[in-house]
């Protein structure tokens, strides 16, 4: 570890305006002595360590450097803002030196793992035992989750393929999210292209599950109902533009929840045509659905984008290629919306009340209440 006395002896003589000569003096040292003090030429002997941290009322940790206010500044004028300017294998060498000095920094820790797996592929067995020791060190004593989600990516980096999944359930933040991510960076790693884009594929998917999740939860949907023409319309739009001009199997439930919202909205604006054409569509596609047999493989469209991975019918997983599956992120919909139920829901539907006594309606209803007793 650099000490930094030294410059810490500097800085306190100077703070209490006295000479080299006249801490020498007080000191019953030398001037030479505290000259090469602070010149770094040479450091005090261990047992002068507390005469001087009394002398200028300091600890001694705060008098060699070792203090937390010091080694924060130092962290961030010598390693921080600096490291990203130097070349990678300067970035490797400063960042096991930092390491070396703060072992308990897991901001370092982990910016050294990082370097290591994402900038050194080829030497990073070399460094598989001191990533697995870090990684090790922080589950034990670091409860930062960002940390420990970074110290389980690395060691997924570096782990035999088998060890990867119990690696990544020592964290409940890869329970439902970036599993995918992990995968993909050992396969780019490693070089493994099939199994690199098998895997982005369904991570593809993923993301866009949870964006369309997101999506969903809009105020548009208890506004105005132009307005939620206006945003259903969007979404569609969206949907479409992902998916291919046709519905995918696998996506019949996130249409057929538009449909029904669109149909609400229509009927809400008096526009009553539309709000029958989309709630029949709503109805066509919980038929489509109720034709799949359970856990059926479905397809997802736009195979430039998804690749082969297919939607498990009701088992809230995606299947891979090779037969793996991965859990559904949270708010994509994998099962139908209850139509008969909906239409007769009286809270949270109310633009449907404008039709309710209608022969269509009744027929629509009729036939969703069928669908859902098969």
């Amino acid at each position: 570890m650099d000490l930094l006395i030294g410059e810490r002896i500097k800085k306190y003589r100077k703070e209490k305006e006295m000479t080299q000569d006249a801490l020498a003096q007080a000191l019953a040292v030398s001037p030479q002595s505290v000259s090469k003090w602070e010149c770094g030429d040479g450091y005090p002997d261990i047992t002068l360590l507390p005469t001087i941290a009394n002398f200028f009322e300091v600890t001694v940790d705060e008098l060699i450097g070792n203090d937390d206010i010091s080694a924060k500044a130092d962290v961030q004028k010598n390693y921080f803002n600096i490291v990203n300017t130097l070349s990678l294998d300067e970035q490797l060498k400063l960042s096991l030196k930092y390491y070396q000095k703060y072992p308990r920094n897991w901001h370092i820790a982990t910016s050294l793992m990082h370097r290591i797996t994402r900038y050194h592929g080829n030497g990073e067995q070399e460094y598989r035992k001191l990533l697995v020791n870090i990684g090790e060190r922080i589950f034990k004593d670091c409860t930062d989750s960002t940390m420990r989600r970074s110290a389980v990516t690395a060691m997924c980096m570096v782990c035999d393929e088998d060890e990867i999944g119990a690696l990544l359930n020592r964290d409940t933040t890869f329970w439902y999210e970036g599993r995918h991510e992990v995968y993909e960076n050992r396969y780019k790693l490693t070089g493994e292209e099939e199994k690199y884009w098998m895997v982005r594929n369904a991570g593809n998917f993923l993301r866009t599950a949870a964006m369309i999740g997101r999506m969903r939860e809009h105020k548009s949907y208890i506004g105005q109902p132009e307005d939620a023409v206006a945003w259903n319309t969007m979404y569609l739009g969206i949907l479409t533009g992902m998916t291919q001009s046709s519905i995918p199997d696998g996506w019949i439930p996130e249409y057929t929840m538009q449909y029904i919202r669109l149909s609400a909205a229509y009927f809400g604006l008096g526009d009553k045509e539309s709000g029958y054409s989309h709630l029949e569509k709503a109805l066509a596609l919980c038929k489509r659905w109720q034709e799949f047999p359970e856990n059926a493989l479905l397809d997802l469209g736009n195979p430039l984008f998804f690749g082969e991975t297919k939607l498990i019918k009701n088992d809230w997983h995606i299947q891979l290629p090779n037969g793996e599956k991965l859990p559904i992120l949270q708010g994509f919909k994998n099962e139908t919306a209850n139509l008969a139920s909906i239409m007769q829901a009286k809270t949270g539907w109310e633009w449907f009340d404008t039709v309710r006594n209608e022969e269509r309606w009744a027929a629509i209803l009729s036939d969703a209440k069928a669908l859902m007793n098969l």
